[in-house]
């Protein structure tokens, strides 16, 4: 009893422990599975331009839509057709 008693409080512990690394986005940017780290050493590099940010992708984010960061990295929300929802990027960030 024991055992299925203390895999049942992991599971819970790791589903847990995922939502609670997107608690801060907004609901607004987030349905849960649309926001995340850019990972640079993926190659998903951002370059701070004179009007915002340019994505790896061309892709580029004025400064009037760019959000803070709290965690000091970039983070990109986007649908599955690859609009920009959101965009989060720390201060000072390039």
């Amino acid at each position: 009893m024991v055992r299925p008693l203390g895999r049942l409080i992991g599971l819970l512990l790791l589903g847990s422990s995922t939502a609670l690394a997107h608690d801060w986005y907004p609901a607004s940017c987030c349905s849960d599975k649309d926001c995340r780290a850019l990972a640079e050493e993926s190659g998903e590099t951002v370059a701070e331009t004179r009007d915002g940010w340019q994505l790896w992708d061309g892709r580029g984010i004025a400064r009037g839509i760019a959000r803070l960061s709290p965690d000091q990295h970039f983070h990109l929300c986007e649908s599955p057709a690859r609009k920009i929802i959101c965009f989060f990027a720390p201060p000072g960030g390039s």
